[in-house]
């Protein structure tokens, strides 16, 4: 400590919030886990390509600030990369970590893209690993999206307007460290049986749309 037990600290020495968090995002960047910042309007997305069905899809992810909602969909067709003219999909660099969006604001739920889990709202401070069994190849996106009140009125402003508007509002930013792998189907056959016996009610959605046969997946959530 370069300050004496007892001393009056210096103001060259304070340190602001911001300044924090970059040093602990430092250290993250020396595992094989990824930081993001999710803002109220702008969620961060990761696309992942599957060519064979029945491939596994994995993730692990900390909520390190806010509360958020745990998304994936499935599209046969893949969005148009991050473009700064672009109005639809959104490439946003923040001290806290990036912030990529891919689903294209014209796109619409059910004709251009399906939900294939069900929302899963995600504490600050927990830990969430899980697995999901693909049943069509094409593209997949995992999305973190900030967690809404319900009371909260939406707003019709583009989503990066909203990212700029809410980058000074820290109760409308979110953190979130995350992993994702994709594993062949031949390989992950031998812990099947351990993902089945996992099952929970993050996959209500999946469970009353396809056979048992056909999709399994699972979350576990911890503090």
């Amino acid at each position: 400590c370069e300050v004496p037990e007892g001393g009056l600290v210096p103001k060259s020495l304070y340190r602001t919030a911001e300044e924090l968090e970059n040093e602990d995002i430092k250290l993250w960047t020396e595992t094989i886990y990824q930081s993001a910042s999710v803002f109220k309007g702008a969620p961060h997305e990761v696309l992942i390509q599957i060519v064979d069905a029945s491939s596994v899809i994995t993730w692990d992810f900390d909520v390190c600030k806010g509360d958020i909602v745990f998304n994936i969909f499935h599209s046969k067709r893949a969005p148009q990369p991050p473009k700064k003219d672009s109005l639809g999909a959104h490439s946003i660099t923040s001290p806290g970590g990036n912030n990529v969006q891919l689903i294209d604001k014209v796109w619409q739920l059910g004709r251009d893209y399906s939900m294939v889990e069900s929302p899963l709202i995600c504490k600050e401070g927990e830990s969430v690993q899980g697995s999901h069994v693909t049943r069509w190849p094409g593209f997949y996106i995992l999305q973190w999206k900030f967690h809404s009140m319900p009371a909260c009125a939406t707003t019709s402003l583009p989503r990066v307007d909203d990212v700029l508007a809410s980058l000074q509002v820290s109760s409308h930013k979110c953190k979130v460290m995350y992993y994702t792998e994709v594993i062949g189907s031949e390989d992950f056959r031998g812990s099947m049986t351990s993902l089945e016996s996992s099952h929970s009610g993050f996959s209500q959605l999946s469970a009353a749309t396809t056979s048992s046969s056909q999709s399994h997946s699972s979350s576990m959530i911890s503090r």
